[in-house]
């Protein structure tokens, strides 16, 4: 539920930032989106492939039995449940699928202001 809540304020947030720079705010929320669970998966299969090696049977990940597969689901349930600096390092990789998309909008140039002649200003001020 958390990550959710999470992922809808920071799509708001990049939709925000996208629209104060002239672009489409629901298409960079999308990206925004796409990017949080592309890196949330990466960050998964570091923290599994890295610190869970011991506790799961990686090699029965290729099976096709569909029970040895419920074995090895259980296995990367646990391994991933039973500490929580697992969880919370998954959920830092997704923040940095926002930052980097944050970071991408922020190189964008702002939009651009109409440019006005200063013969339109002169009577502005009476």
């Amino acid at each position: 539920m958390f990550v959710i809540i999470l992922l809808v304020y920071l799509a708001f947030r990049n939709s925000a930032r996208a629209k104060a720079k002239g672009l489409n705010g629901i298409l960079w929320a999308g990206i925004t989106v796409l990017s949080f669970f592309t890196t949330l998966f990466i960050g998964c299969m570091i923290v599994v492939f890295n610190f869970c090696a011991d506790k799961v049977n990686l090699d029965l990940l290729a099976s096709t039995d569909p029970e040895t597969r419920a074995m090895v689901t259980k296995q990367l349930a646990d391994a991933l449940n039973s500490n929580p600096l697992h969880s919370f390092t998954i959920e830092l990789f997704g923040i940095g699928g926002y930052l980097l998309i944050r970071y991408i909008l922020d190189r964008k140039p702002e939009k651009k202001q109409p440019e006005v002649h200063w013969t339109d200003r002169l009577g502005e001020n009476r």
